[in-house]
């Protein structure tokens, strides 16, 4: 559609206001699926004539409504804004209006329209600094600053560090966010860096401005890092979760080059991280994945095991699980390892927590051998993966046959004797299945027959005793047994249907025989037609682990003691 059909089409709806929007949010989608961008410059023009009053037709704008889409809206006059011809004062009060309606500001277009006019830059910070709603409309002066000319930087300059002596916290944490930002030469870097570095703000908002801006200065002016260094070693000692927000927003979404000294310092801040900072967790989360795929596993394990001992559990971390499980096995080799051997329960448990959720596969993991150089850590690190993935049968069995490959006689002893009991005597299914497909694959033949044969031999004792009168429950308590068993479950079933959201879109039915259920489909004129539909089996099976039946108390005390147990040097120090 060419330009001058659009103007005809916006001019014919513009007898009312919603008329005319309606007519604009038109417009923009069938813009978007067109090579050509015509909706802009009309809109523009139109206003510029006199023609319409976008401005204020954009200010009265409801999210609420259904006449049109309000983001649509937004998105339109976000692209025209840069050249209307319009006072400062209307725009603002625009602006203001859709910052309350969104929960966000066109800061970008707004800037933009500064720009188009020398004067312009100089108004709206009068403007903004004289309104009696302040807080409202001090997000703006970031935009109206950095408009300056390029050839009023000085005054630019000037006008900012004015605004730190405010007393309104929005208005200065403006004037933090405006200095890490002005294009200035090296000759006025000295001005910012005094300024920024001479803040004493308390103020956590303010804070967390001061350090962004610190952060985009020091990539401006290299030559600062070894100052900035210095400040932040005192400036982000017990950090506010605000602070620690806007580090780690740094990290996780902006490209930032930062001197080793200066990462590390920032990175230790998160020890001091809650597991309730969903929003920090988040960003973290992302930060981990980049620094993974950057290569950086060193200060990745660092920083999440550093998270992690504070109470933050891998849960918390799905983005950063998800790539682990899927891209990284050799690294989950040696996180797990590692962790083991240190015996810190907080981070045991975390191994538990990545492995608990994965219900696709069976995670098989190998011991990194170069951080078991002795038969104490071997056995150690064994009792470990038995205490910690217990419910988790093939993540353990693999691990511990990884370390009886190159483990020595004793220890292979020890490893043989925690995969029979408890392992294989818990998960006698899946582990035999296990078992046999490392025999069909010429790996450890002989300990898989040996545990097999061992399991084979145990059930055929069971076997022979188990037809014996003395071992056996009389008739009548088995079937109190199972009477009260199945009514313990239909209860637990009710009451576990109760407010169930399936109730919600499902009829349910009961069957009093059969296997199919009958219903009666209506023909338009009328007719009831009788249907038939068969009744469709689906199923879901679990091994629960039968040592927990035979022998929960010996069970129990075993794994706690694996859980538990430390190095023999770290015990006695």
């Amino acid at each position: 559609m060419s330009l001058e059909e659009t103007k005809t089409r916006l001019l014919a709806a513009s007898e009312t206001a919603e008329e005319l929007l309606s007519q604009v949010n038109i417009l923009y989608i069938e813009e978007i699926r067109s090579d050509e961008k015509v909706l802009k410059d009309a809109l523009s023009q139109l206003h510029n004539a006199g023609d319409i009053d976008l401005v204020e037709l954009v200010r009265g704008v409801d999210k609420s409504t259904s006449v049109y889409d309000f983001f649509t809206i937004l998105h339109a006059f976000e692209n025209a804004l840069p050249s209307l011809d319009a006072s400062i004062e209307d725009v603002l009060r625009c602006l203001v209006h859709l910052k309350q309606q969104v929960g966000r500001g066109i800061y970008r277009a707004f800037q933009l329209f500064c720009t188009m006019e020398a004067q312009r830059p100089r108004n709206s910070v009068e403007f903004i600094l004289a309104q009696t709603e302040l807080s409202a409309y001090a997000p703006f002066l970031s935009s109206s600053i950095l408009s300056y000319d390029s050839d009023c930087v000085t005054e630019a300059i000037q006008v900012t560090e004015k605004l730190i002596a405010s007393r309104n916290e929005t208005v200065r944490s403006q004037a933090y966010f405006i200095l890490g930002r002005l294009d200035v030469g090296e000759a006025q870097a000295s001005t910012i860096w005094e300024l920024l570095s001479g803040s004493d703000e308390r103020e956590n908002s303010c804070c967390a401005a001061v350090l962004r801006s610190i952060i985009c200065f020091g990539e401006a002016f290299p030559s600062y890092w070894p100052q900035i260094e210095e400040f932040l070693l005192m400036f982000v000692e017990g950090a506010s979760p605000e602070v620690l927000y806007e580090i780690s927003d740094i990290f996780a979404f902006q490209e930032v080059d930062l001197p080793d000294d200066v990462l590390e310092l920032l990175l230790k801040q998160f020890a001091n991280v809650s597991h309730e900072h969903k929003g920090i967790i988040d960003n973290i989360d992302h930060l981990l994945v980049n620094l993974v795929a950057k290569g950086s596993f060193s200060i990745a394990l660092k920083l999440l095991e550093s998270i992690l001992t504070v109470g933050v559990k891998f849960p918390q971390l799905d983005y950063f699980s998800s790539v682990l499980l899927s891209k990284h096995r050799e690294l989950i080799n040696h996180i797990v390892t590692k962790w083991f051997l240190s015996g810190d329960s907080s981070l045991c448990h975390s191994v538990t927590d990545l492995l608990h959720d994965v219900m696709d596969e069976d995670v098989e993991i190998e011991a990194k051998m170069a951080l078991l150089d002795d038969e104490v850590k071997q056995i150690f690190v064994g009792h470990k993966a038995v205490g910690w993935l217990y419910t988790r049968p093939v993540s353990a069995a693999s691990f511990i046959l990884s370390i009886y490959k190159t483990a020595s006689a004793t220890t292979r002893k020890e490893l043989e004797q925690v995969l029979y009991d408890p392992l294989l005597l818990s998960y006698p299914g899946e582990l035999k299945r296990f078992f046999k497909s490392r025999i069909n694959k010429d790996f450890q033949i002989h300990l898989c027959k040996r545990l097999l044969d061992k399991l084979q031999a145990y059930h055929s004792d069971i076997e022979k005793v188990s037809g014996l009168k003395e071992l056996m429950a009389p008739r009548e308590n088995i079937s109190v047994y199972w009477k009260e068993s199945n009514k313990s479950m239909q209860a637990a079933y009710e009451d576990a249907s109760r407010g169930s959201i399936i109730d919600l879109i499902v009829a349910k039915k009961t069957l009093l025989y059969g296997n199919s259920s009958i219903y009666y489909m209506h023909r338009g004129d009328g007719e009831q037609v009788r249907q038939e539909m068969p009744m469709q089996s689906f199923s879901h099976s679990t091994e629960i682990p039968r040592l927990n039946i035979l022998d929960p108390e010996s069970l129990d005390y075993i794994l706690r003691v694996y859980r538990c147990e430390r190095m023999k040097n770290e015990a006695n120090s």
